[in-house]
């Protein structure tokens, strides 16, 4: 490898949206570098033995074929896969995506980009290795890397008293210690149930009333009115989720404070996946609409002062305090962005504000997933997410501008598609087909096609011109 030319793209991460976007970027012959650990935070900071709350139809990685996906991973290792209904153990998750790694990635490079500073008509990264690379365009695609977040009334206590749910791999360390978990969210809940499955007493902390979960997919065949009004799509039932999976170009195009509204943030917000309940439910206690407000660390252990909704207030003592409270991504907490080029981005609560593209303000760097969820909607917060982003910056990197001018034929094989949990009928109530979407920046319109397929041999298309 030649290290002294300036090379086309550099992508720093190499997770699911990483990779993705390095596959599509070597089928179509672009001259790039990757950097990261492949899969590291599936590896080294997903709890053993965890699943993924995402159906088995939302979780696979993008390349441009679309065949390496995890039902064919699984069918030829000879797993158990299903669309719906069928849990994804994070092991097979991450052997898949080691798998997708090996087989169209190959020229991972295991090393971490340290430093990252725009020049006059390139970027610089320098490496842990102490090299140089000069790339004309990069992508920015770490994951959940440096996102954990921690509530300021835990944040100052020390790391033998306190972690975040990201943090564990291994959680057995904790059998036989009373731990206590923050959260009402699928990680909490999760980290809940495997502390007290390998001998932790546990307890959960949850801030809202009650918990939320997510509903259990029902078989049978649902009525046509039922599927018109309440959808199918890979992240759930319900016309919200269904416009937040299917178009991410409408929702990146809308008015900056509609997209902030608590609806859009909100949306996909805490709640436990259906199979779970059964692990958590009359298992382990739960302490519903308890804040907390203060904690000290007093003997080794950690005084939590609470208070219920009802002004009550009660003290408790734990060995440990574990923080399944989400991730923010913020950029000030990339420690790779130079002092030169921080200053330049132009940002919103500390995401950067992107183009249709996933194009910053600076020409030639991109960001993704969870720096993106702002923009393009909550879908990006999930491996769902990784198919549209790649895609979409690949073909920009490309220069590819008839990406969304195909046949409505064409347009329906490229979408991500999820099988109603039916007979195997694949049902697509309402498709959007973006009519040259590269065209238009945020806050112009774009002409948008919606076609309403209904499960007969004729199709209703209605436009807007």
């Amino acid at each position: 490898m030649d290290h002294s030319r300036t090379h086309a793209v550099a992508v720093i991460g190499a997770g699911p949206y990483g990779l993705s976007i390095a596959a599509h970027l070597r089928a179509h012959g672009v001259d790039f570098r990757i950097f990261g650990t492949p899969m590291h935070s599936w590896q080294a900071h997903m709890p053993a033995g965890m699943f993924l709350k995402s159906e088995g139809c939302a979780s696979s990685l993008s390349e441009p074929t679309g065949y390496y996906t995890l039902k064919q991973y699984c069918a030829d290792e000879g797993l158990t896969y299903g669309e719906h209904g069928i849990p994804v153990p994070g092991a097979v998750f991450t052997q898949y995506g080691l798998s997708f790694q090996k087989r169209l990635v190959p020229t991972v490079e295991d090393t971490m980009v340290t430093a990252l500073d725009k020049m006059s008509d390139s970027f610089e990264l320098r490496l842990a290795s102490g090299e140089k690379v000069r790339t004309k365009m990069v992508v920015v695609a770490t994951g959940l890397s440096n996102t954990a977040h921690i509530p300021r009334a835990l944040a100052h206590l020390p790391p033998e008293l306190l972690s975040h749910s990201s943090s564990h791999h291994d959680l057995g360390r904790f059998k036989g210690r009373d731990v206590t978990v923050i959260g009402g969210g699928q990680s909490a809940l999760e980290a809940a149930a495997l502390l007290h499955e390998v001998g932790a007493d546990v307890r959960v902390l949850v801030r809202r009333p009650e918990l939320s979960w997510n509903s259990t997919p029902i078989p049978g065949r649902r009525s046509l009115y039922d599927r018109t009004r309440r959808p199918m799509s890979n992240l759930g039932i319900g016309r919200g989720a269904w416009l937040y999976c299917n178009a991410p170009n409408v929702l990146c195009h809308l008015p900056e404070r509609v997209r902030l509204a608590a609806r859009v943030r909100q949306a996909f917000g805490p709640a436990g996946a259906w199979w779970l309940k059964e692990r958590v439910l009359d298992r382990l206690p739960i302490m519903l609409g308890q804040f907390v407000q203060a904690a000290e660390a007093r003997d080794g252990r950690v005084l939590l002062q609470l208070q219920g909704w009802n002004s009550e207030r009660c003290h408790l003592m734990t060995d440990h305090v574990i923080a399944a409270t989400g991730y923010r991504f913020a950029l000030t907490s990339l420690p790779f962005l130079g002092e030169r080029l921080l200053p330049q981005l132009r940002s919103v609560r500390q995401t950067p504000i992107l183009s249709s593209n996933f194009e910053s303000c600076v020409p030639g760097l991109y960001f993704t997933g969870l720096a993106s969820a702002i923009q393009f909607g909550p879908a990006m917060r999930f491996l769902h997410g990784a198919d549209y982003t790649a895609r979409r910056i690949s073909h920009h990197i490309l220069g590819d501008r008839t990406r969304f001018r195909t046949p409505l034929s064409d347009g329906f094989k490229r979408l991500p598609r999820c099988k109603e949990f039916v007979t195997g009928e694949v049902v697509r109530p309402v498709i959007a087909d973006y009519a040259d979407a590269n065209a238009h920046e945020p806050g112009q319109s774009a002409p948008v096609r919606v076609v309403l397929v209904q499960p007969s041999s004729d199709d209703l298309i209605l436009s807007n011109g």
